[in-house]
């Protein structure tokens, strides 16, 4: 398809749209391009391209191309143009044009020699003989299936731009190979992905699935809607999503040092749901953060998985400078009877939602999250009219979070807020404007 559009001088956008397409393919693993089986491919199924393939192949002189997993966006560009141009009178003459151009990750079977060779500058570069073993040259069969692929990943490609998160959970669970499913499943598709969860579109579970199989990826792109989510209720099901996740103690250990409260105070509490003795210790490093809301949290947390380890743990906070951190940690340590019993989801995900410091934390984190879900909510709390100084003091947070994540309508809400009833908000709106 590239060729045929760069043959015909197709927009720019639709040449890129394909470029594109063909990276994402190449990553997934390397591709050999037979002219043998590419000319001999009948089926009426068959695409012409492949057929064009092999007949720019043999006019060059080359039995067959091989394309590393590194080839580039500029080398998919050069070497189709290279494929379309001007007749070679043999494969060397063409790597030696190709050599000038730094197409690098790609390997020419010469139709003469019968060698694989890179061309003379490319990094590591040398000649391997036919006779060693080489990738058997695709069938018709895989032929279907990368075009397959490539029609899954253009899809997904579009989805993204759409912002459809629907569409997404469909295209991905679509992918059977995990070869496939890791390259694209990036943080911004895993993002919407989440995103579903909220918006309940897609059948739960079916969103905990791709999830599960996403690994890491999956439980860092939850955890990272949990610390920006406002509503009670979506942090509870992204909270209880996250203790359903297998790489959710992992990635809890990666938020231990963060620099925000809340979000080690999340990890924390994530850790200890898991009841496991070997979280101790990560655990036990929380008992002495700066924050005494963080040490409850750990203290919770250590009851939680109980026994005798995670006691002697507790008894080094009876003297912690907060009263609270040391009547949790008392009544667990001693069992009192009027101590507070532990509640079965931590408070550390509903506590404390409606604190101002709360609050701004979590607009900052909406700026990191480059989904339309997020942008809603900023635009929201942008527009939301405030009674108060701290009120006016978030919808500013919340300007300042939309121009730094979201600049695309960042300024369309400047504008809409000049006239705004709030004159610190027309005097903020004014300073951004000059």
């Amino acid at each position: 398809m590239l060729m045929a559009q760069l043959r015909e001088r197709a927009p720019l956008p639709e040449v890129l749209a394909s470029v594109a397409r063909l990276t994402a393919l190449a990553r997934v693993g390397r591709v050999v391009l037979d002219r043998r089986q590419l000319t001999r491919a009948t089926d009426p199924g068959v695409p012409d391209g492949v057929v064009a393939m092999g007949k720019a192949l043999e006019l060059h002189g080359l039995d067959a191309i091989e394309l590393a997993t590194t080839m580039t966006d500029a080398e998919f560009l050069k070497l189709a143009g290279l494929l379309i141009g001007e007749q070679h009178d043999d494969a060397v003459q063409l790597m030696e044009t190709a050599d000038a151009m730094s197409i690098w990750n790609v390997r020419f079977l010469s139709a003469h020699t019968g060698e694989f060779v890179r061309v003379p500058s490319a990094p590591l570069a040398a000649a391997r003989p036919l006779s060693q073993p080489m990738a058997p040259a695709p069938s018709a069969t895989v032929a279907h299936l990368s075009a397959d692929v490539e029609a899954h990943f253009s899809r997904i490609e579009l989805a993204v731009a759409r912002g459809d998160g629907v569409i997404l959970c469909r295209e991905l669970g679509e992918l059977s190979l995990a070869a496939h499913f890791g390259k694209a499943a990036t943080p911004m598709v895993l993002q919407l992905v989440v995103e579903q969860l909220l918006d309940t579109k897609v059948p739960p579970e079916d969103v905990i699935a791709l999830l599960q199989r996403a690994g890491a990826a999956g439980a860092r792109a939850t955890f990272l809607q949990l610390i920006a989510a406002i509503d009670v209720g979506d942090r509870r099901t992204l909270y209880d999503t996250m203790v359903s996740l297998n790489a959710t103690p992992d990635v809890a250990r990666e938020y231990l040092t963060h620099d925000v409260w809340y979000v080690v105070r999340n990890a924390v509490c994530l850790l200890g749901e898991t009841r496991a003795q070997s979280a101790i210790g990560a655990i036990g490093q929380a008992l002495r953060h700066a924050d005494h809301r963080v040490r409850i949290a750990a203290v919770v947390s250590l009851g939680q998985i109980g026994g005798p380890v995670a006691l002697a743990r507790l008894e080094s906070v009876l003297f912690d400078p907060s009263v609270d951190v040391r009547t949790r940690a008392l009544s667990i340590v001693f069992a009192a009877p009027d101590g507070e019993p532990l509640p079965d989801r931590l408070v550390g995900v509903l506590n404390e939602e409606q604190a101002i410091e709360y609050q701004l934390e979590i607009v900052a984190a909406l700026g990191h999250l480059q989904t339309p879900r997020a942008r809603h909510r900023l635009q929201q709390v942008c527009e939301t009219p405030a009674n108060s100084f701290e009120g006016t003091e978030l919808r500013i947070a919340a300007i300042e979070a939309l121009r730094r994540g979201h600049p695309e309508v960042a300024d369309a809400m400047l504008l809409k807020l000049q006239d705004d009833p709030s004159p610190m908000i027309r005097e903020r709106i004014a300073s951004m404007l000059r």
